[in-house]
């Protein structure tokens, strides 16, 4: 078996599955640290799931349940039903373009994901880019540089900031993930998410539970995973919308 060494903060261990950080801000950077990251996320290639939804916001509460098809070129399949298996829709994200068929209005919405980038759909309070990130439990963080750190039994509290935010995350020495960071912009919104109760199978950790909160928008939404496939092969036939007769496309949103 071959161990992957990371430079200054990767301490050698007997088990190659548990990675172990050892954080000192004389000799490793923010960026270093973030790769470490990324290269345990980046793991992740493909994901199969059943999900249970909730949303609360002042615009809508309520439950969702969805199938789910991720793969690592940031493509994301969503169908979703609502109460009593009503079938609500199917979202398709890919890197460039969406797909939206509203089964519920017999609409369909296909554009850039330039174009709708703000736009939420299925009441989640999440733009496009949110939605690809948040269902496959990545974190995409900007360059910073290191404020503060701590360590307590294992978990590694990080102060963060660059010139836009100011960032606050645990990292789980265990698993080598994230599980919580709260976001601090110039305008004092903040953003929490949340990642717990992981799923472990060869060497891979995937969280069962996602939330995230927006205290100043009064929104929440967080995912909980009841059946979970990591790096299978997707059948390609499962990325096929499809979509009823005399369905009436759309070229913007309501």
């Amino acid at each position: 078996m071959k161990c992957r060494l990371l430079p200054l903060f990767i301490l050698l261990v007997s088990s190659c599955t548990t990675p172990k950080l050892a954080l000192d801000t004389k000799k490793v950077t923010i960026n270093e640290l973030l790769d470490f990251i990324d290269a345990e996320q980046n793991k992740i290639t493909t994901l199969q799931a059943s999900c249970r939804i909730s949303v609360d916001s002042e615009e809508f509460s309520g439950n969702f349940f969805a199938s789910v098809y991720y793969t690592k070129n940031d493509s994301l399949l969503l169908s979703v039903s609502g109460p009593f298996g009503i079938q609500a829709g199917t979202l398709f994200v890919g890197r460039e373009r969406f797909i939206f068929y509203n089964q519920i209005t017999n609409k369909f919405y296909n554009g850039s994901i330039k174009d709708f980038e703000n736009q939420n759909f299925f009441q989640f309070p999440l733009n496009l880019t949110e939605l690809v990130h948040i269902f496959a439990a990545k974190e995409r963080l900007p360059s910073m540089k290191i404020v503060d750190f701590s360590i307590d039994d294992g978990l590694y509290l990080v102060e963060a900031e660059n010139s836009e935010d100011q960032y606050t995350f645990w990292i789980d020495n265990t698993i080598g993930r994230i599980t919580k960071i709260s976001q601090k912009g110039k305008n004092e919104f903040i953003t929490t998410r949340e990642y717990g109760n992981f799923f472990h199978s060869d060497d891979l950790y995937f969280p069962r539970k996602i939330s995230m909160i927006r205290l100043e928008e009064k929104q929440a939404v967080s995912i909980f995973y009841t059946r979970i496939t990591l790096n299978e092969e997707i059948e390609p036939e499962k990325f096929i919308l499809k979509i009823a007769d005399h369905v009436e496309q759309m070229n913007y949103l309501p």
